[in-house]
Order: C-alpha cells, then structure tokens, then sequence
C-alpha cells in the first residue's frame, strides 16, 4: 500500500470541534424499542477546553491518498487521536453519490473526544475517482459504475483503510482491535459486508490470534439507514456469519417516517435480534449489544446528522459503552500486529 500526504489539511478549528463536541453530549434523542439515550459516561473522553496545552491535545486533520490493490488513488482525511494505543478508531462511510465532505461536522466532533477518526471517499465518489494501472488509466462515476465496483468498495478500498489503520495501529497511534465502522445507506451495506471479509480473514482463509492475528477487528457497526441490498452488495453473507451475528455490537438507525426506509432497518434489526441476549438489570444498557433506534423524521441516510436529531451523541454513547466501559473491551487489548508471511 503507498501512502502519499498532501499538503493541505482540512480546516478545522478546535473551538468548533469542541462545540460539537459539548452540543452532542448535551442533546437527548428518543429511540423506539431500545431506550438507547447518550449518557454523561462518554464525556470522560471529552478534552478540557481550558489552556493553550489542552488545545494542543487535538491534532490536525490530514488529508490523505491511499492506492488500493486494483490502482484506485483512494482519498482520505485523518483525523488522529490524542490518546495513543488507548485510541477507538472509527470508520465513517458515505452514501450514494456523497463524499466525506458529509461528516466535515461529525469526524471532528468524535476526534475531540478523543477517537481516530478516518473518512474515505469510496470509490466513483469525491476525489476517488481514478484507476491507474500500468496498462489503464480511467475514471469512475457513482452514477455509471458497473456492480462489481461497488463490492470492490469493501475488497479493495476498506482493504486500504484497513492496512492504514494497521500501521498506525503498529505506530502506536489507535487499537485496532477496538474498530467501529458508520456507514450510511450504501456506507451501511459497505460496512456491514466488510464486517464479513474481516470475520473470515479477507483472503487468507484464517483470521488467526496473537501477534498474528488477521481479523476480527471490527467489534461495533453503526448502520444508518441500512438497505438489504445495494447495487452488489447483498447483506447475505454478512448475515449467515456466525461472528458477525453475535460478536459485534450494532447500532442501527432510521427515520421513522418513512415506511419502507424503516421497515428495511427493523428487518435487518430481526435477522440479528436471536444473537443478541436481551439484558437485565440497572446498567442493562451498558450490557446491551444490539440497538434500534427510529427518529421522528422521513429524512435517512447522512441527512440524519442533522444536530436536531443528535446522531453524533448516540454514536458516541454508542462507542463509549460498547468498546470502552463493557466488560468484553478489556479484552482487547492493544498489540503489535504482524502478517503471517512477515
């Protein structure tokens, strides 16, 4: 994988970060079925606003290019953690003909509360338009792209992501062991079938454990505006995945006005519901692993993160109490990853 970093870096300033920051701890939204609310436990991860050190605390944004397997000049921007090896990083995932410009106010705001923040855009979207080869050189558009580009999304540009994270993992920077992934609409799908290609050890045929380990990094997934299928990438087999279905916590949302944007999420909501043991209890919320949640509009997708709706608190309540203060989180722990083959 080749690296390249520009030379521009995303504009954004700390004071915005930790509003948005402070705004989406504050919001309540209400959820249908779950209960699920953001809870004053994630501002532990929040950083003081006081002193000109404090400031320094948050690092700035880079934007980068990876170049994936197949030859796509893949577009990034990273937002870095101030808290090391303890860093969650999460994944944010465009829709349809969008770009990572949809969460030029969401990837701060989680950065500031101390996550690793990366948000490509998938191929034929943005700037990750181009396939360069040694015998071809051609553009890619959302609008025309052939089926196969899109499962490529998740063979070839999450791969990218993947090994990005892997080294900054092995640099110290964030666990990888701790990967959240967002994804909204086709983001949704492209998550939850990379869910998959990382539960079996993508092309390896063995996920492994140790230093060796290759898979099972992802452990939550928030879904936004899920589909049961889109444009080549069917939920199937992430489904029929024994760890995908009961080893990963998952979030899913969608606006409640609308019949079939809703009725697509509470079906995808079903399939996994008998992996997920209902909890008990005082601090039920903090053991439950599955989530739906329906907000009182007709709007889907990345118009959800709307701050009226506080999509950006429940994720970030969402991540907290699932990959930091659970039980099963202490189990995963940061180390050195190694290839196989290495």
């Amino acid at each position: 994988m080749q690296i390249r970093q520009s030379s521009r870096t995303t504009a954004r300033s700390y004071r915005l970060a930790q509003a948005l920051a402070t705004a989406v701890l504050a919001a309540v939204a209400v959820l249908i079925w779950s209960g699920f609310a953001p809870s004053a436990h994630c501002q532990g991860n929040k950083p003081q606003a006081n002193g000109g050190e404090d400031k320094q605390k948050i690092p700035k944004p880079e934007d980068l290019g990876l170049q994936t397997g197949d030859g796509l000049q893949l577009a990034i921007t990273y937002y870095p953690s101030f808290k090391g090896k303890q860093a969650i990083p999460i994944v944010l995932l465009h829709g349809w003909k969008q770009s990572r410009n949809e969460f030029k106010d969401l990837a701060p705001a989680l950065q500031a509360l101390g996550y690793a923040v990366i948000a490509p855009d998938l191929r034929g979207h943005g700037e990750s338009t181009r396939v360069k080869g040694a015998r071809r050189d051609e553009r890619l558009d959302a609008a025309t792209m052939a089926h196969v580009q899109f499962g490529r999304m998740v063979a070839q540009d999450m791969m990218a992501v993947k090994d990005f994270l892997w080294n900054r993992n092995n640099a110290g920077e964030l666990n990888i062991d701790k990967l959240c992934i967002v994804g909204a609409d086709m983001g949704a799908s492209v998550a939850l079938d990379f869910a998959w290609y990382d539960a079996i050890g993508y092309n390896y045929g063995g996920v492994y454990y140790g230093p060796l380990k290759l898979g099972r990094f992802v452990k939550a997934l928030v879904l936004i505006s899920p589909e049961w299928s889109f444009r080549g990438l069917p939920l199937r087999r992430a489904v029929a995945n024994r760890a995908v279905q009961s080893d990963i916590s998952i979030l899913i949302l969608a606006g409640k006005r609308d019949g079939k944007a809703m009725g697509g999420a509470k079906r995808i909501y079903g399939v996994f519901e008998r992996f997920h043991r209902e909890p008990t209890g005082d601090d039920k919320l903090d053991k439950q692993t599955l989530f739906l949640g329906g907000l009182d509009t007709s709007l889907q997708g990345t118009k959800l993160l709307d701050p009226r709706f506080n999509v950006a608190g429940l994720i970030a309540d969402f991540v907290y109490r699932r990959l930091v203060k659970s039980s099963e989180s202490r189990e995963w722990t940061w180390k050195q990853r190694k290839f196989p083959h290495e």
